[in-house]
């Protein structure tokens, strides 16, 4: 019988011949979505890689670390769009394999092949992956905090002193990118009471001293940063905006992604499924299957209980996202953005589960089955989808492009686009053009600001983005403003897939163009 560290060679084949079906189409045929557009057009009014971090605060002053891979990124790779989510990709799947690498070395390389797949494919996170530019502060989070785990690990077997303080030091760091960690701190503070058997019997205070404390003093540091510190010179929107009143609002949101939204994405896929989609299912059935009959469990089975314990703690203590912020949880568009960690801890909670059973027996492999197909269907429509707005961004861009060659539009024009919101048909609210930074920064990022600015409504959907018309201008979602001096209504009929460029001289053209009353001031 085979050791359960070993790594067999065919569920490691076909799981690269799966994850490399399942983001190629992405990487050869994607782009960006949203923050990703102002990321890039962030770099056309500063000078040089510092002036351009420094100019993102006080916006990012609660995540002061959190600048650095975007203007990196933005300065290495401009406007190559697909490199963004090569790199972005890369840099996550770097923290699932670091993580799954430590799961193999507790609890067998089957468990951790399960995390790998399901990790991978971030069904009810999808921005993590589609949004590669400004989720860089999420990916580059998890690295830090994967980096700090086997440093973590590495002092459990070495006693490394240096191993120890790295740890921390890179824990740190992944608190100072983005806050989207805080569930993964369960493992850090217990990785070494898995790794030791009687750690924790020995001697609690020594326990608490060495593990639970630097993890205390971390979030410590960051809580004094951004309500104590950072404030006394710049503007600060802290993340942390608890409100005991919200707590059980906040907790059902988060569960109500898993017992309605992510089993409704299930129940709905089968109507958008290709062929590709259902083969890209087969090498991952097959990773599983071989795993399954090749790897034989750990032989202590505390440890195996120790640590699906732990993943359970990391998986419920994911709702403290939602309930320290005051956000609530959602599984479609942008927003799902919040529950990437959410995500990879319950990855970790089903690795543990399936380390737990020592006998892999059939009814658990046919229920990891049956999961990760289902997550890896929701995952590659919604790829698809994301193909499919990067193909109707871009040809809206060139459409605008075209016309304003026609029209001859003057140095610091400004567009308001009647665009798409969300592609038709969407399957889970994949986004197009949401928001005036994405379409506004578009535009001036292909005209060198020619196109100076721009936002966007959507009369398909009837989504006008609380727009109000003034007798001098426009306001939209409350504080991008424009007036009448060289503003343009760019029209597109998803018909023709194409629109129309009109230049609007007052407020009666655009209500005429909207045909629905609104007051003046």
């Amino acid at each position: 019988m085979k050791n359960a560290l070993e790594v067999p060679l065919k569920p490691l084949f076909f799981l690269i011949v799966f994850f490399l079906a399942s983001y190629l189409p992405l990487f050869l045929n994607g782009g960006i979505i949203v923050d990703d557009w102002g990321d890039i057009a962030h770099n056309l009014d500063c000078a040089g890689f510092s002036d351009c971090y420094q100019s993102w605060f006080p916006l990012f002053s609660n995540r002061p670390l959190a600048p650095l891979p975007i203007t990196g990124a933005t300065f290495l790779f401009g406007n190559h769009f697909s490199a963004y989510l090569v790199f972005n990709t890369a840099i996550f799947f770097f923290a699932i394999g670091l993580t799954t690498n430590i799961i193999r070395k507790l609890i067998g390389a089957y468990p951790a092949l399960v995390f790998a797949i399901i990790a991978a494919i971030p069904t009810i996170a999808m921005p993590v992956i589609v949004s590669p530019i400004n989720q860089l502060t999420a990916t580059v989070s998890f690295l830090y905090w994967a980096i700090s785990l086997s440093l973590l690990f590495n002092y459990c077997i070495t006693k490394s002193k240096i191993a120890y303080l790295l740890s921390y030091i890179f824990l740190l760091f992944g608190f100072l990118t983005y806050e989207v960690i805080l569930p993964l701190l369960p493992f850090t503070a217990f990785l070494p009471l898995i790794v030791e058997k009687s750690t924790l019997n020995k001697n609690f205070v020594s326990y608490f001293i060495s593990f639970i404390l630097p993890i205390l003093g971390i979030l410590l540091l960051v809580i004094l940063w951004q309500k104590t510190i950072a404030p006394l010179f710049m503007d600060v929107d802290s993340r942390l905006k608890f409100n005991a009143s919200q707590v059980l609002a906040m907790l059902h949101t988060w569960a109500h992604v898993f017992y309605l939204q992510f089993p409704l994405l299930i129940k709905k896929v089968w109507g958008y499924l290709s062929v590709y989609d259902l083969a890209t299912c087969i090498p991952l059935v097959l990773s599983l299957w071989f795993s399954h009959k090749t790897s034989s469990p750990v032989s202590t089975n505390e440890r195996q209980l120790k640590f699906l314990v732990i993943a359970l703690l990391c998986f419920f203590s994911s709702s403290f996202i939602f309930i320290l912020s005051g956000e609530s949880a959602t599984s479609w568009g942008y927003g799902a953005r919040g529950l990437s960690s959410t995500w990879f801890v319950f990855a970790l909670a089903l690795a543990g589960i399936c380390g737990l059973i020592k006998k892999y027996n059939a009814a658990l492999l046919l229920v990891v089955l049956f999961f990760s197909v289902a997550s890896s269907l929701t995952f590659s429509v919604q790829r698809d989808n994301y193909v499919k707005s990067w193909q109707l961004q871009t040809a809206i861009i060139q459409d605008i492009l075209n016309l304003a060659q026609t029209h001859s539009l003057n140095q610091g024009t400004v567009i308001l686009g009647d665009v798409p919101k969300f592609l038709t048909p969407n399957y889970n609210d994949e986004i197009v053009f949401s928001q005036p930074w994405d379409f506004g920064a578009a535009l001036a990022i292909h005209t060198n600001k020619m196109i100076s600015d721009g936002a966007t409504i959507d009369t398909q959907r009837n989504d006008l983005n609380k727009l109000l018309i003034t007798e001098n201008g426009i306001l939209i979602s409350g504080w991008w403003r424009a007036n009448f001096d060289d503003l343009w209504l760019y029209a597109f009929d998803p018909t023709l897939q194409k629109g129309s460029l009109t230049r609007l001289k007052n407020a009666d053209q655009l209500k005429a163009y909207l045909n629905k009353p609104f007051r003046t001031q």
